[in-house]
């Protein structure tokens, strides 16, 4: 059974993000993860966490993972933060991931029901300034492998991935990633041994889930 998430109402919180992720579990996180989900402990890695939908599937049903939640607008953290402590395996970061450690400006939304979809990507609306996390720095301290790293930055993925190098993704099984521009390198992922597992049913332009065939030991 679903648990409910805080949320703002008339949002793309309710329109779209909890009835895609939850209810119609575009990710297939019931059955496709869950299957490739390995013995041991492992982490999940959610950066644009948003609400945090997609953090509370996996609390729900992956067995042995712990999630780590990035958002770093405030306003969708204080919901993030909520529905992170409905559940003992998740911690949430008011936080944004980068390149490298340091700071950010995100940008506003054009549109209010967009509540969730600050952007780095410039644009004329409201700014705000934001702590950052270098994502790869953070997965290469972890004490245990990373079974999926989701990525839903709102544009800033394609920095990030054209940045990495294949040392950095060899303890990461499977990769969601949600582009927002055509610089995004497929191309790159299948070169260091991902395999594209599925396009979700929506907006599956968009979305791409890859996965290795097994997941790595840390060496």
């Amino acid at each position: 059974m679903l648990v409910e998430l805080d949320h703002r109402t008339n949002t793309d919180d309710d329109q779209w993000v909890i009835p895609e992720i939850m209810h119609m579990d575009m990710y297939h996180v019931k059955d496709q993860l869950a299957a490739l989900e390995p013995d041991t402990a492992s982490y999940v890695i959610d950066c644009g966490a948003h609400i945090g939908a997609f953090s509370a599937m996996c609390a729900m049903y992956l067995k042995n993972a712990e999630i780590i939640s990035f958002e770093p607008n405030p306003d969708s953290f204080k919901y993030l933060d909520a529905n992170a402590a409905k559940f003992k395996n998740i911690q949430a970061y008011n936080k944004a991931v980068g390149v490298t450690s340091g700071q950010m400006e995100i940008y506003a939304p054009d549109q209010s029901e967009w509540s969730g979809r600050w952007t780095s990507l410039p644009n004329a609306n409201t700014s705000i300034t934001v702590d950052v996390v270098g994502l790869f720095d953070f997965i290469h301290a972890l004490n245990k492998p990373v079974f999926v790293l989701k990525m839903d930055i709102e544009g800033y993925e394609e920095l990030i991935f054209n940045d990495a190098e294949q040392h950095d993704f060899k303890n990461i099984q499977v990769i969601i990633v949600e582009t927002h521009t055509p610089a995004f390198d497929h191309q790159k992922l299948l070169d260091y041994g991902y395999q594209l597992l599925f396009n979700p049913e929506i907006s599956s332009a968009r979305q791409f889930v890859y996965s290795k065939p097994r997941i790595p030991l840390i060496a």
